[in-house]
């Protein structure tokens, strides 16, 4: 049987919609205020709500906001049901906020159920409840909602009696709800601080002042540390009281000729006016105000039953006698915000010139790298794996741009920015194919048909649900030996997830594929997972071989790697191996495998084999 939640501060109301619709089927609750009716939703979830709007202690719109913000509420249809906002602005806003259906009162009975059961047909969830059977007394339902409409004809006929009245409330009515479209306009409801719109509208007005003037102003871009967190582990609705209690701080911070405005989520703005004509006076005036709202922030929160602690990072921005459009102030406030947050946050930062250049090189960067994936503008590398009498047992693939300009980009250069865009993932899928394109082409080789081809792996692409199907479908779709290619992960990525990863594993290697763990001994890996995870290969850190004669403690560890991994029957290889003491020193401690420049630097692919050629006939 559906739920449904009645929400009207009039009882006539109240026993209107409740005597239609159980009558019609239906279990119903009521709330007087829309306060109450949260607190009732959140104890029995209701499968579509009515709604009036004008309402004391919390009105329809408000909790028509509320209700699409909170997660467990969102998906249940809200039918507003009024009479007192008639006005298609009124309508217009109602839909605006989230609104399933909007109808005014009075209302015929058989026209209100039949666009409630729209709505219901829409939206409700089926359950399992029995319908109650229509027992015949609808129609005498029908005929008690005809008397109380017949009642408020009634007194309607007697409220033309007093028409001048009547006409100064609509005339008040109306002017009531210009003002609260006009306040929607420029304020934000959940904080009542001016929105983006009336912020711009005052930082123009100071812009205009300060060329006037001579004198100083400040942008104060401010936003919460990890907000982010708070709202996805506690949900929505504490993070709703968090922006309340941070906006009445930010409030007590700021001077009655100061603007303070709330952009959106967690981001605020503050307008500092008439600061020191003198710059290095004028920012110890601004340094003095982030200072007074960082330790506000830092003050610990009681929301409802949680306790909790924040933090803040402010960008700042000056301006004086500066032909800026508000775009571009709040642009840079953004950027020192941010260089902030790289700071560690729970800082300030102000802006500096250098960091636009940064961001738009790194914009056009970001660019480029986008074209190269489209265009395909990646070459593999390969780098030979030897053991300690020359003889080639595998090759590492290693990825690098050809960019049309600037020729060969180091991996160090796009990796991290690919990472970070998340390019790494159709980048990695062509490193794959590639690779095995290459394994396959190799079968026929007979100096290359044995060569195991390490690929590295991303953390981003492995934990891709689709991972294993992709590697599968390649690996199929080019008719390799699975046991010719090895993928390679590295520490962290490994312990981001254990199980996940062993599944993953374990299901690759079931079909051969053969895996190797990167730059071992730099991460944290525990000895219990390394014995449940089905490694086929250690591959020791390059910066441990480096300084095995430099340091005593690399070369102990270097020992201990090869020890560890010899008594489980992993392989072990040694990359970054340059000189021939260090060749000496790993074949000395049973380190059978090594990669490095001192047999081979990475190769293109017609030089590669060809070293393979040369190497055959020695």
């Amino acid at each position: 049987m559906t739920h449904v939640l009645i929400v009207d501060d009039k009882n006539e109301n109240q026993y209107y919609l409740q005597s239609l619709l159980t009558g019609s089927g239906y279990t119903v609750d009521v709330a007087s205020h829309g306060a109450e009716a949260l607190v009732k939703a959140r104890q029995r979830r209701p499968q579509l709500i009515v709604s009036d709007l004008l309402m004391p202690v919390m009105d329809g719109y408000s909790l028509l906001r509320h209700w699409r913000a909170d997660a467990n509420l969102k998906s249940i249809p809200f039918i507003v049901y009024t009479a007192t906002y008639t006005e298609p602005e009124d309508e217009k806003l109602a839909y605006s906020l989230g609104a399933d259906a909007f109808i005014l009162k009075p209302c015929e009975p058989e026209v209100f159920l039949t666009r409630f059961r729209e709505v219901e047909s829409q939206g409700v969830v089926e359950t399992t409840d029995t319908v109650i059977p229509d027992n015949g007394n609808e129609s005498e339902l029908l005929k008690d909602y005809s008397v109380i409409l017949i009642r408020k004809l009634e007194e309607k006929t007697l409220q033309l009696e007093e028409a001048n009245k009547i006409l100064l409330e609509d005339i008040a009515r109306h002017k009531e709800a210009e003002d609260k479209i006009q306040y929607l306009a420029y304020y934000d409801l959940l904080t009542n601080l001016p929105n983006r719109r009336l912020l711009n509208d005052r930082l123009q007005h100071t812009l205009a002042v300060s060329i006037r003037h001579q004198n100083h102003g400040a942008i104060l871009f401010i936003d919460l540390d990890h907000f982010k967190t708070l709202n996805d582990t506690k949900g929505h609705n504490i993070g709703d009281l968090l922006l309340i209690e941070v906006a009445k701080r930010l409030q007590d911070c700021v001077s009655d000729g100061d603007t303070l405005a709330r952009l959106g989520g967690d981001e605020f703005v503050v307008i500092l006016e008439d600061l020191n004509r003198d710059e290095a006076q004028a920012a110890i005036q601004v340094k003095k105000v982030c200072s007074k709202i960082i330790a506000a922030i830092n003050e610990p929160y009681h929301l409802e039953n949680y306790l909790y602690h924040s933090s803040t990072s402010i960008g700042i921005c000056m301006f004086r006698d500066h032909e800026m459009t508000v775009d571009e102030l709040l642009k840079r406030a953004d950027i020192a915000m941010y260089q902030a947050k790289n700071a560690g946050r729970n800082t300030l930062s102000f802006y500096d010139p250098a960091m636009q250049i940064a961001l738009e090189a790194r914009a056009a960067f970001e660019s480029d790298l986008r074209l190269a994936v489209e265009n395909n503008q990646f070459i593999l590398y390969y780098q030979m794996q030897v053991d300690h009498s020359g003889k080639v047992h595998g090759a590492e693939a290693l990825i690098r741009w050809q960019h049309p300009v600037k020729g060969l980009v180091p991996p160090l250069q796009f990796i991290p920015l690919a990472e970070e865009t998340g390019l790494i993932l159709p980048m990695g899928l062509w490193v794959l194919k590639t690779a095995c394109a290459k394994i396959k082409e190799w079968e026929n080789n007979p100096l290359a048909s044995h060569l195991q081809l390490s690929v590295n792996v991303s953390a981003s692409q492995f934990h891709d649900p689709d991972f294993v199907k992709h590697v599968i479908d390649i690996i199929q779709s080019h008719a390799i030996k699975p046991e010719r290619l090895k993928l390679e992960l590295t520490e962290s990525l490994v312990l981001d997830n254990v199980e996940e990863t062993i599944t993953k594993m374990q299901m690759l290697r079931a079909i051969g594929v053969r895996f190797s763990m990167d730059d071992f001994g730099t991460g944290f890996s525990s000895l219990y997972y390394l014995t449940k995870l089905p490694l086929d290969q250690l591959k020791i850190d390059q910066t441990f071989v480096r300084n095995i004669f430099i340091n005593n403690r690399d070369a102990v560890m270097v020992q201990t790697i090869i020890g560890m991994a010899n008594n489980l029957g992993i392989e072990v290889i040694a990359e970054g191996v340059e000189r021939e003491q260090q060749r000496a020193f790993l074949e000395q401690h049973h380190c059978n495998f090594c990669q490095g420049y001192l047999f081979s630097k990475p190769l293109p692919i017609n030089e590669f084999e060809a070293k393979l050629n040369a190497l055959a006939q020695t």
